[in-house]
């Protein structure tokens, strides 16, 4: 393992605005530091697979009045964007890791105003489809943490992580309220910093992919 990635490992432990799940020692949702005192009133927006958290680090620091958590199994790149929120003085972000299977352990029902979905992976074979973060056991989550009328959102290179997203929002009974083959060719009204570009993104348009979006409603 390369140096600089177990050092991530090391110091992610100590940061102060990372959570850990421990599914053995499992405590209510509303134990969690997104839902402490200092954050009572403020708008929660999840990142789901945030990676360096590039979206959610734009997100928290457009507006103060709204608090970004980022979720992801891989903590050497959450290491990432947790010590550039703390570099940055933002103490509207926080971030967990923990699988997204199991989201509803850490976030109360009807308390979510947005989630993201960036660039997920596509899990291209059929035996897979289960493991999408679109596929209907996923949408039910969504759909229990999202205040009424709360949206998900989505940015993708894959076609077909994208039709297979706005067949399951379909036939779940959601409701697909914008869509587009190419994020550029959209006026874009979601949040403010909705255009920010990941590393990941970055290097999918030097090769020339178009980035798709997509917003739906669950509830």
């Amino acid at each position: 393992m390369p140096k600089n990635k177990l050092s991530k490992y090391g110091r992610v432990k100590l940061l102060p605005n990372v959570t850990f799940s421990t599914r053995a020692a499992a405590m209510p949702p509303n134990a969690y530091p997104w839902y402490e005192n200092r954050y009572e009133g403020m708008q929660k927006i999840l990142e789901l697979g945030c990676g360096k958290a590039e979206h959610s680090l734009a997100f928290a620091a457009a507006d103060p009045r709204k608090l970004c958590v980022g979720v992801d199994m891989k903590s050497h790149r959450m290491c990432v964007g947790a010590e550039k929120a703390i570099a940055a003085g933002l103490e509207n972000i926080q971030f967990l890791r923990a699988q997204i299977e199991h989201i509803e352990d850490f976030f109360e029902k009807d308390s979510i105003h947005e989630i993201w979905i960036t660039f997920p992976d596509p899990h291209p074979k059929t035996k897979a489809i289960k493991c999408r973060l679109s596929a209907p056991s996923f949408l039910a989550a969504y759909a229990n943490l999202l205040l009424p009328g709360g949206r998900v959102y989505l940015k993708t290179d894959s076609e077909l992580f994208y039709n297979y997203t706005r067949k399951s929002v379909q036939l779940w009974g959601g409701h697909v309220m914008t869509e587009s083959e190419n994020i550029d060719e959209i006026e874009f009204r979601a949040t403010s910093t909705g255009k920010a570009i990941s590393a990941y993104e970055s290097a999918a348009r030097s090769k020339g992919a178009a980035i798709k979006f997509m917003a739906f409603t669950l509830n």
